[in-house]
């Protein structure tokens, strides 16, 4: 994250001042669309009124002043947004090409910097990753042990304040993976994997131990003139939040091994936690749901962890995990190219056996309820940003098109840049 390291540390001082918006309607009606609040039954031939971003009201036959803009969705269904639980929206351009990804930055322990600061509004990977219904996600940074801080924005905006719901959402760590036994010069490695994995997790606990001293001689500082001050140190600082539990931390963790102590450090270190991946979850379920801790489910574009799971643990983690109880939500991960499949990664779980409601509950109000937002986002209801799609048919099925899109109450235009090179290659002259 180069250009963010400098704004990164300052960001904790800021306060977002005046963005800039589109003009656009106070108030707006859609009517005759099948409604899926995700809160409470489905109301058929329904309207939704829209009044300064903002859910006004649900019902039917809903009346507004006149000269309020109306929307006939009449054979439209519509759902609350989806939310991406993480992504690189807005930092990754072009994968291939490295001036334009801006998601990690040098050394392990970076967790002061603030991705949201190194989002690009303009990626055309919001745009594209509209056109299945996400309105917001999850823009988190990568590589190392602390890679810093995720931001929650909405899918639309000029400018990073514009479009943060949570400017800081989460930290992240990422958890050792225990590594295969592998053979050099002949002769077995002197440290088993599990012993390599044990030392590095120790060393994130001494860093967290050396972290909780310096906050510990900071506060005695305040209070007691007499106790000299340590110098400044950002990166412990940025972990205070993590330390007394106010900001979640998503661990990053893979094999069933390694979640179980993954799920031994997050007790020992009274962190309040997300498990991320977890593709061997199904074989330790049972330690997760009595962790109570909740599962994001990272890109389905994978194969299993190991052969002998079979092609299919990937699809039967979730529904596993689902029947284990264990609150769950869906993440396009590191791809932003990919964000636009994230429905039909849910829709996979689905074919293996996931509840179809509880797909679309995981995309919506229990992603919203894990990223501390459900005040704001996930469900259809009075008083909750307006941000809905509408659909001519199910979100999990690739035959159904979003027709229509809000964000903060804005009907956006759906066309994106695959909508232009479209145009542009469909009308290219014919070389004579």
């Amino acid at each position: 994250m180069k250009k963010s390291i400098a704004l990164a540390v300052i960001a904790f001082g800021l306060s977002f001042g005046p963005t800039l918006r589109s003009a656009e309607p106070a108030r707006f009606l859609i009517k005759n669309a099948a409604i899926v609040p995700m809160a409470g039954p489905v109301i058929d031939k329904g309207d939704i009124l829209i009044e300064d971003g903002k859910i006004k009201a649900l019902g039917k036959g809903l009346s507004v002043p006149e000269g309020t803009p109306v929307l006939d969705a009449a054979g439209l269904t519509a759902y609350p947004g989806i939310i991406d639980a993480f992504s690189h929206y807005g930092l990754v351009e072009i994968g291939a090409i490295a001036s334009t990804a801006d998601v990690r930055d040098l050394g392990k322990e970076n967790p002061e910097l603030q991705a949201g600061w190194a989002i690009n509004p303009h990626s055309v990977h919001f745009g594209t990753g509209r056109v299945n219904g996400t309105t917001a996600a999850l823009v988190a940074p990568s590589g190392g042990t602390f890679p810093g801080l995720a931001a929650l924005v909405k899918m639309d905006g000029w400018t990073f304040p514009e479009m943060a719901v949570k400017p800081v959402a989460m930290s992240l760590i990422n958890f050792p993976m225990t590594p295969r036994p592998s053979r050099e010069g002949g002769s077995v490695q002197k440290e088993t994997g599990d012993e390599v994995t044990s030392k590095l997790v120790d060393k994130i606990k001494d860093y967290l131990k050396e972290a909780r001293r310096y906050l510990e001689i900071k506060k005695l500082a305040a209070a007691n003139p007499a106790v000299r001050p340590p110098a400044a140190n950002p990166k412990f600082d940025a972990l205070a939040a993590v330390l007394d539990g106010t900001l979640p931390v998503i661990v990053s963790v893979e094999k069933a091994k390694d979640i179980e102590l993954a799920l031994k450090f997050i007790r020992e270190e009274k962190l309040n936690a997300v498990l991320r991946g977890c593709v061997q979850g199904y074989k330790v379920a049972d330690k997760i749901k009595a962790a109570g801790i909740p599962v994001s489910i990272d890109s389905l574009y994978q194969g299993p962890s190991e052969p002998e799971d079979g092609y299919d643990a990937p699809y039967r983690n979730v529904v596993e995990l689902a029947k284990a109880g264990i609150p769950l939500c869906f993440s396009s991960g590191e791809d932003p190219t990919a964000g636009k499949d994230i429905t039909y990664h849910a829709a996979k779980a689905v074919a293996f056996g996931l509840d179809r409601d509880a797909a679309l509950r995981a995309l919506t109000i229990d992603a919203a309820r894990i990223l501390g937002v459900a005040e704001r986002l996930g469900s259809l209801e009075p008083g909750k940003d307006a941000d809905l799609f509408l659909t001519t048919g199910d979100p999990l099925d690739a035959r159904a098109d979003v027709k229509h899109i809000f964000i903060n109450g804005k009907h956006l235009d759906q066309a994106n840049w695959w909508d232009l090179q479209y145009e542009k290659w469909k009308n290219r002259p014919e070389k004579k």
